[in-house]
């Protein structure tokens, strides 16, 4: 492929990360500002859209577990029945398995269900869990997929100008699809990051977020999505 036009491609797709990295701050400007009823309504639409895209993602992607499942089995049952092994088919479950990973974080994450070691957590208040994922996303997050997606990009550049393959001869041509997918697994999980640390400053400023489907638990040990009721004097 053209070096020219892949040069051009990864300066463009730079140039629109730079534009839209400023939108991270966007729960602090919630958290200083909870009187502005603009950035109220600007943060509550940012995380009805980010989530939005990841869910129909999720929805798409959990269709890949049927196909790899099916691609397994119909290797294995081809090699130990019939002697028949078939390089794309034995490689095909390869694809599914990475981008059921890489795709489908961001939507894990939206539903609560990575892995992780509750000791304090647990035990805190909406407000304070709030405060963790808020802090946890600035500290943590952010420099976990801003080191990926730096980290990607010459990988990707040179899959692209080969159009990277399989190593076998008749194997599938996609590996350079594969690896620009690591940089969209990390975009996405920033998105949607952005989108939980927005719900936390929501939360925090005493302000409702948008509500989740029924098959995700509302955030931050919350009984539901609405705006919190404030104790009692």
């Amino acid at each position: 492929m053209d070096v020219e036009y892949i040069d051009i491609a990864g300066q463009m797709l730079q140039m629109i990360g730079w534009v839209f990295l400023p939108f991270a701050l966007l729960p602090i400007f919630v958290l200083g500002l909870a009187q502005s009823k603009f950035l109220e309504t600007f943060q509550f639409t940012i995380i009805e859209i980010i989530d939005t895209v990841n869910l129909t993602i999720g929805e798409w992607v959990k269709w890949l577990l049927v196909l790899m499942v099916v691609s397994i089995a119909f290797a294995t049952i081809a090699l130990s029945i019939f002697g028949q092994s078939w390089t794309k088919l034995d490689e095909s479950s390869i694809y599914f398995h990475a981008l059921i990973i890489l795709l489908g974080s961001a939507a894990t994450l939206l539903a609560g269900k990575h892995v992780r070691v509750d000791i304090f957590y647990t035990k805190m208040g909406p407000k304070a869990k709030a405060l963790v994922d808020l802090l946890g996303f600035y500290a943590l997050l952010i420099p976990f997929c801003l080191v990926i997606i730096w980290n990607a990009q010459g990988t990707v550049h040179l899959a692209w100008l080969s159009l990277e393959g399989s190593a076998e001869s008749d194997g599938i041509r996609g590996v350079f699809l594969l690896k620009t997918c690591i940089s969209v697994f990390a975009l996405l999980l920033l998105l949607q990051g952005m989108a939980i640390a927005g719900r936390a400053a929501l939360l925090l400023t005493n302000k409702a977020s948008p509500v989740l489907p029924d098959y995700i638990d509302p955030f931050f040990g919350l009984k539901s999505d609405a705006k919190p009721v404030e104790p009692k004097q």
